[in-house]
């Protein structure tokens, strides 16, 4: 399951040329904004409290900026990272029989082994954002 996510994230960041590009511009939201405007979406399309918690953004660390983060700064990182997932995450239309709210046994995500199918699609888009700005905006 683990490697259906990463394929997923992968080939979804690999046909998003515009959303991998943005990632070389500073947000034009703050990170506060980012992040409450992603929680605002998500509750309204039918994820619950728990599931739009923020645990991941929070690890990403001012010091391991390099210079072209730098010059935007961690919050502008951190919004940018929010920033891709809404364009990747929200364009989806509900073409899929697949029930969003069907719990899946995983190998574990995020602490947790049992996930929603929206979780799941949640953490596979994430991971590729994150992995966007890591590579232009963060050392290592």
């Amino acid at each position: 399951m683990r490697l259906v996510i990463v394929f997923t994230g992968v080939a979804l960041f690999l046909t998003q040329p515009s959303v991998a590009f943005s990632a070389g511009q500073c947000s034009p939201k703050s990170y506060r904004e980012a992040r409450l405007a992603m929680t605002s979406r998500l509750l309204a399309t039918g994820y619950s409290k728990a599931q739009v918690t923020d645990h991941t953004t929070s690890a990403l660390r001012s010091d391991r900026l390099n210079n072209n983060g730098k010059v935007c700064g961690i919050d502008s990182a951190k919004a940018h990272v929010l920033g891709c997932l809404d364009k990747q995450l929200f364009p989806l239309k509900r073409g899929s029989n697949a029930s969003l709210d069907e719990v899946k046994l995983t190998e574990g995500f995020w602490g947790r082994k049992r996930l929603a199918a929206r979780e799941l699609l949640f953490i596979g888009h994430f991971h590729a954002c994150l992995g966007a700005a890591k590579s232009y905006l963060f050392r290592g």
